[in-house]
């Protein structure tokens, strides 16, 4: 409102009041793959194609490579509401390294799945689910296992740049940490291991205001899977989860695999599906069908719930046997779910059966994959609605409604059952006088999404008890049925 002399009358509309909050969409796909004969004007390289449900258009994409499979896959798991799939195709390499690059691409020029960083500005969209089936059930031998400290150097007031060249493979990244009062290098973490390597490459620290440079030499190895770990790099950049294939070899392979990570937005999935096409069964992964399943529970049931011990639609099998029992914790499954790793089962209910809802990390309070996608989706949502009140002025109005804006989303989503709770607060401690005078504004709210019941606890006792009211009902039966003879004599 103005102070503006006028001799008359106005009328001053005002637009104060909470924001709703609308929930994002958790079902979007990002899905990175090949198609060799696909139309480049449809279907052009690294760059985001939007599908827009089951009955979206996929002319021109061809059979050949890995795009067709996985879309397939996902629009099997379709229900009422369907799958919106972003989806970025690469071109294949003359063998699975040079392919596997072109998957992960480039951050700078955003090829590869980084042209998924551009489908918010390009669509509106953003993926909350990634996949690259095909590409990410491998633990290549040629990565960069370790990275060992020779020399620490001298000098160093911050950490050095970290840069590793030759060896004929790539991909390999790595950061320094210093020891802040000695002033040498400590220790270098192996960020992406890379692959191809056929021999050691060279190590090089520069920068960090070093007197003396620090040395190092990198060993080859076993490593994590490359394009599951630039996946991750999404996941964090999206708020989204990662769906990896496991190495559908044995048990103890998978177990392997997933020791290579420490997160809490990657399920992993053992084994492969088997899908009949072209007269035959063949073995697919099951990233992409699990995809679309969580993707149809979000919209049938809830972001919230989880996929496990839900029916993966349009498959005939899996790709090895797993043993699977819901009491024996010696079964194969539990073993699979016991190290975070969730299993494709032949259910004893019948039809084949996502199992497993944990996700590989080391913290306890993130167990579940369920829980974390649930708090991504309210945080996402409450940040969005709250674009409304950027640059407003400090007022007791715009305070409250902001608070209010959230406090009944928070309603809502507990009385929708996605979370036990939530309240809203202002902490005096980071509220002072200065930091609004800097205009920064904290607002704190809590919630909780609710964890997945994974394990029922029958307490079965006996009670001998029940033998008396037997016989007091025995009793009055059979003196009832005598004086009803008594009485016909």
């Amino acid at each position: 409102m103005t102070d503006i002399y006028l001799h008359g009358v106005e009328t001053v509309e005002q637009n104060n009041g909470p924001r709703p909050v609308e929930t994002i969409d958790t079902g979007i796909i990002g899905l990175v793959g090949t198609a060799p004969d696909a139309s480049d004007d449809l279907w052009p390289l690294d760059t985001v194609v939007p599908i827009y449900g089951a009955n979206g258009e996929v002319e021109g994409l061809g059979a050949a490579g890995t795009l067709k499979d996985a879309i397939d896959g996902i629009f099997d798991q379709a229900s009422r509401v369907s799958q919106t799939i972003l989806v970025v195709r690469v071109e294949p390499g003359a063998n699975i390294n040079e392919t596997m690059s072109n998957i992960i691409g480039n951050s700078t020029t955003y090829k590869g799945m980084h042209a998924l960083r551009t489908a918010q500005s390009e669509h509106g969209l953003k993926p909350k689910l990634l996949i690259a089936p095909g590409f990410t059930s491998s633990r290549p031998t040629d990565g960069i296992a370790t990275i060992s400290v020779t020399e620490g150097g001298t000098g160093y007031t911050s950490a050095p740049t970290v840069t590793i060249t030759g060896g004929a493979g790539s991909g390999a990244e790595a950061v320094a940490t210093i020891n802040s009062t000695t002033g040498v290098v400590d220790e270098i973490v192996i960020t992406k291991p890379g692959f191809g390597y056929t021999s050691a490459p060279t190590v090089t620290l520069t920068g960090g205001g070093a007197t003396e440079a620090a040395t190092a030499t990198a060993t080859v190895g076993t490593v994590a899977n490359p394009v599951t770990v630039e996946l991750l790099t999404l996941a964090n950049r999206f708020r989204a989860g990662v769906i990896k294939d496991s190495t559908a070899t044995n048990t103890s392979a998978a177990i392997q695999d997933r020791l290579d990570y420490d997160t809490d937005r990657l399920l992993i999935v053992e084994p492969m599906v088997k899908v009949f096409k072209d007269s035959a069964a063949v073995n697919e992964p099951a990233s992409a069908r699990v995809a679309g399943l969580q993707a149809r529970v979000d919209y049938s049931e809830g972001f919230w719930v989880s996929p496990s011990n839900h029916v993966v639609e349009g498959i005939v099998g899996i790709s090895r046997p797993i043993d699977h029992s819901i009491t024996d914790p010696a079964a194969e499954s539990q073993l699979l779910n016991k190290n975070a790793i969730a299993a494709i089962v032949r259910a004893p209910s019948g039809g084949f059966k996502l199992w497993g809802s944990r996700v590989p990390s080391s913290d306890s309070l993130k167990n579940f994959w369920s829980v974390r996608r649930a708090h991504d989706t309210i945080i996402d949502s409450v940040e969005i609605a709250s674009e409304a009140f950027i640059d407003k002025p400090f007022s007791l109005q715009n305070l409250t409604d902001i608070a209010e804006t959230v406090n009944s989303a928070l309603r809502r989503w507990a009385a929708m059952g996605a979370t036990l709770g939530g309240r809203v607060w202002l902490d005096s401690s980071l509220n002072t006088k200065e930091t609004w005078a800097s205009g920064h504004l904290y607002i704190s709210y809590d919630a909780e999404a609710p964890a997945p019941i994974e394990h029922i606890t029958f307490m079965f006792s006996r009670n001998t008890g029940y033998y008396t009211v037997l016989a007091e009902n025995a009793a009055r039966e059979i003196a009832r049925l005598a004086g009803t003879a008594l009485q016909t004599a």
